[in-house]
């Protein structure tokens, strides 16, 4: 019997080092405090709560040369104002966005490029990989049967958070995460939001990852900066009817 499970111990390894592509699926959740939905008009809160609160998913792809972190299955709601309207005033309600991420890393270049959509526009910002300042600790986790070691990092606003990282897979990567940390990250718990693996897929061919277009916009993140403030700058104007039609736009962030 000994023999046997010392051949097995030493097969695991060997496989995990053999796939060429790795895909984790993630899924996210943001907390938010009671007081948060306070500053949401009373009719629209609870289908407001229920948008913000839901779950988000994401796919790391890994080929060893690049990585992908992308969202997937975004829809947006609509919610209706319950606002009576009058001649003069009518109220059309909300359009929730989800934050689309779309975030790539080039190994080979140790750059990263992050989209984001600032409007019906799409622009891409170019960066060095980011080191984090990360501390060890002896805690320990399995999670999907896989041991998991962690790390942690300290925040300005006095929060942390914490790496749930496993070596027993051979990738180092995670979803936006510092490249410093020596596994694959399966979990990301703060004070403001969970993010944790729900299905991990290996693949023998190496899958090919979608790159930065052609026709990509690239910019600074202070330009960047810049056109998110302008665009929530709110826009009205008076139609020929005499009625004011007013919009505006609001980031909500709730960091880490």
């Amino acid at each position: 019997m000994k023999p046997y499970l010392l051949f097995l111990s030493l097969i695991v390894p060997i496989l995990s080092v053999a796939q060429k592509t790795i895909k984790v699926s993630y899924e996210q959740k943001f907390i938010y405090n009671d007081s948060f939905f306070n500053q949401i008009p009373e009719d629209s809160r609870e289908e407001v709560k229920s948008f913000m609160t839901a779950p988000t998913y994401f796919e790391l792809t890994n080929n060893g040369d690049f990585s992908l972190y992308e969202s997937v299955n975004t829809k947006e709601k609509v919610v209706a104002s319950k606002t009576e309207s009058t001649p003069t005033n009518q109220n059309l309600g909300m359009i929730l966005k989800p934050f689309k991420v779309w975030f790539l890393k080039n190994f080979k270049k140790e750059i990263s490029t992050n989209s984001t959509s600032v409007g019906d526009e799409e622009y891409f910002v170019e960066a060095p990989f980011e080191k984090e300042e990360l501390y060890y600790d002896s805690k320990t986790k399995i999670i999907d049967g896989y041991n998991c070691l962690s790390a942690y990092a300290l925040k300005s606003n006095k929060d942390s958070i914490q790496y749930w990282y496993t070596q027993d897979i051979a990738v180092i990567d995670g979803p936006k995460t510092p490249i410093d940390i020596p596994g694959l990250v399966l979990s990301i718990e703060s004070n403001k939001k969970v993010v944790y693996a729900t299905k991990i897929e290996f693949f023998d061919d190496k899958l090919p990852i979608a790159t930065v277009p052609n026709s990509a916009i690239f910019i600074s993140k202070n330009e960047l900066d810049i056109l998110q403030a302008k665009y929530l700058e709110p826009e009205s104007y008076v139609d020929e009817s005499g009625v004011k039609h007013e919009s505006y736009s609001v980031h909500i962030s709730n960091s880490n």
